[in-house]
């Protein structure tokens, strides 16, 4: 049986940004967490663990204050590491969802929290891949203006990828494992434009509301 768990990473320093970005408003309204979470929680996914670091209780008392229904599945969890990079986030997340159901997930989705434009409907076009594709990771491309096809997060992992998410370090992120099993013919790629946008500086709103509002 099919299990997943979403790992949403929200551990990050904002410090282009000069503040949390995290809690910006989105254009939808919402602070930028909330609207990622709740992109996430629309999905009726198994759990959701939040990754948290340098803003951790800010974050979690969002989402303690605006608790949503069926908010027992959202699990904030803290990482002490946050200041080596992503590569922390991920395996605290990682580490977190197989203690938390006893290793019985059979994927995770691993989505970055500052990911502005990703909605339920784009995240659930990598979903609708796992039926065929049970055993491959499954991740978001896009085009750059030079040409070039980058492989990236919101990606599913199966669980034959997680001692590999497990090993990663510094703050290079998932790419490593993504290109790996792209390597080996294990990886799918569906393409998700909006999985290039993200939420670094405060005047990254702006292109956004002229690309998107």
């Amino acid at each position: 049986m099919i299990k997943i768990a979403s790992i949403l990473l929200a551990g990050g320093e904002s410090k282009r940004y000069g503040s949390n970005k995290l809690l910006s408003p989105h254009y939808h309204g919402l602070p930028l967490i909330q609207y990622s979470l709740g992109q996430l929680q629309a999905l009726h996914l198994d759990a959701t663990y939040v990754v948290t670091g340098r803003w951790h209780s800010d974050i979690a008392d969002l989402i303690t204050i605006n608790a949503v229904p069926e908010s027992n599945r959202i699990k904030v969890c803290y990482n002490p590491s946050w200041h080596e990079g992503i590569a922390s986030s991920i395996r605290s997340g990682v580490s977190n969802a197989m203690q938390a159901n006893d290793n019985q997930y059979t994927h995770v989705l691993v989505h970055l929290a500052d990911l502005a434009s990703v909605t339920t409907a784009t995240l659930q076009a990598l979903l609708s891949e796992i039926p065929s594709n049970p055993n491959h990771i499954i991740y978001s491309q896009w085009q750059n203006r030079r040409g070039e096809i980058k492989a990236t997060v919101p990606a599913i992992f199966p669980k034959a990828a997680f001692d590999s998410m497990l090993a990663l370090s510094g703050d290079k992120g998932a790419k490593k494992v993504i290109e790996d099993w792209k390597n080996k013919g294990q990886a799918i790629g569906v393409n998700h434009p909006e999985s290039a946008f993200d939420i670094d500086a405060p005047s990254d709103w702006e292109a956004y509301r002229n690309t998107n509002v």
